[in-house]
């Protein structure tokens, strides 16, 4: 199939046919309904897969700000008390969310892997490790792509994944053993839908608006100007010519070179315009799709043509608030949910702490904070925390002050002083402005 792109032919073959081995034959049944966990689509005559979605740049910057913003971002188990929520620091789960899920990976290199697969695939997997006492001991990344999908055991309901390694080694990991993140659920709560599968299409347009101005910088022809010849050239000066073309004016060393013809011929410019073939406008297009796919505002993939500092500032925020946030309740509920049993679930909990995020400049802080410490509701040593400062020695940081010019709304309209006794009225005298007049004396 031939397609006229952008002035420009691309003819679009369907992706080569591969042969795969049979599945084996289980017991139990798929949740995926046969289709493989990792799926290859073809967009605008492109393979579409995760890995080839990461080679445009768009997506890649959205994956890593996502991915990098998340694993930055400080992540705390937290027990109820009765004084409200503490960090619980002697549970065993505690340094393995905080800073070192396994003796090899650190806390921020586990969940950047974690979220990047999360982005990109139908689901994120991590593999759980126990000591002798059942309790957790560590984490390990999973690549999804290694993951056949979720299965359901149609007996008992229990979920499990089967893992391939590269070894040719597979695992079975039952409910308990693996912690997983689903990614698009539509119309299944068992059957994700990968993100790069609902935009196969536009990043498959996006591959090809590459390709074409690849194609167009190194392999096609670029001449400065050409010379109309007034009559018909000979076979032996075609072929030297031709000959002649292909040696001296192909490729992108002879951009922008003049061709010599013989036997009177004249020279006309030759105009070529990326601008006017919109090829520029439909690439930044592809862009705005690409970060429309992945909720990230377009200057943090380096987009500035409409960007300002006022309207920077506002899509920052609301990409805190509409992406990362959303994000990590995701991944707290999943801890809930994979890495807590029934009696921890009552008393523990997980959180990321996104509040710096929100900070802002040093003037709207300190308004923010000056505001808080007023009116009672944050103390000198939460602020102080929130600086990442240490807390006031002796316990003075954690007063709870108030405004004393304040009083309760109630008490506006309380009488609060003594009152005085009325002074007696002055003697009116003759003359006086208040003196009574008679009807018969009147003027």
């Amino acid at each position: 199939m031939v397609l006229k792109l952008l002035g420009r032919e691309i003819e679009i073959r369907a992706p080569a046919k591969t042969k795969t081995k049979a599945p084996r034959k289980m017991a139990l049944a798929a949740a995926d309904g046969g289709e493989g966990w990792t799926a290859y689509l073809s967009g605008a005559g492109y393979d579409v897969s995760p890995l080839t979605a990461l080679r445009v740049s768009a997506v890649f910057r959205c994956v890593d700000v996502v991915a990098k913003t998340m694993a930055s971002l400080p992540l705390f188990l937290y027990q109820e008390t009765e004084r409200g929520k503490e960090k619980a620091r002697e549970h065993r789960l505690y340094p393995l969310l905080h800073a070192l899920p396994n003796p090899y990976t650190t806390a921020y290199s586990f969940w950047h892997m974690y979220v990047a697969n999360l982005m990109l695939t139908r689901g994120a997997f991590a593999r759980i490790e126990r000591d002798a006492g059942g309790y957790i001991s560590a984490l390990w990344n999973v690549p999804t792509g290694a993951v056949s999908g979720v299965h359901i055991n149609p007996a008992t309901g229990e979920p499990y994944i089967i893992v391939s390694f590269e070894n040719g080694v597979t695992q079975t990991l039952y409910d308990g053993d693996f912690m997983y993140t689903p990614s698009f659920l539509f119309s299944s709560a068992t059957d994700p839908i990968s993100p790069v599968t609902i935009a196969a299409d536009v990043l498959g347009l996006t591959m090809a608006l590459n390709g074409y101005a690849k194609s167009s910088f190194e392999a096609g022809t670029n001449p400065g100007g050409f010379i109309e010849h007034p009559g018909q050239l000979s076979d032996a000066a075609y072929a030297r010519f031709v000959q002649s073309f292909t040696e001296k004016y192909a490729g992108i060393q002879n951009q922008h070179k003049w061709l010599f013809l013989e036997e009177g011929a004249k020279a006309q410019p030759f105009e070529r315009d990326m601008e006017k073939t919109q090829a520029l406008e439909s690439r930044k297009f592809a862009v705005t799709e690409v970060c429309r796919m992945f909720g990230v505002p377009p200057h943090l993939v380096y987009d500035l043509d409409r960007a300002t500092f006022s309207n920077i500032e506002q899509q920052s925020i609301e990409f805190v608030q509409n992406c990362i946030s959303p994000m990590a309740v995701r991944l707290e509920q999943t801890i809930y949910k994979d890495l807590l049993n029934p009696r921890e679930r009552r008393r523990y909990f997980a959180k990321f702490n996104v509040n710096g995020l929100m900070r802002g400049d040093m003037a709207a802080r300190t308004a923010y904070y000056n505001s808080a410490r007023q009116n009672g509701w944050m103390s000198g040593d939460e602020i102080r925390e929130l600086e990442d400062m240490n807390r006031m020695p002796d316990g003075l940081g954690g007063l709870y002050l108030v405004n004393g010019t304040m009083k309760r709304l109630e008490d506006t309209n309380t009488q609060t002083t003594t009152p005085q006794p009325a002074l007696p009225a002055a003697p009116l005298t003759q003359g006086s402005l208040y003196e009574p007049r008679d009807s018969e004396n009147s003027p």
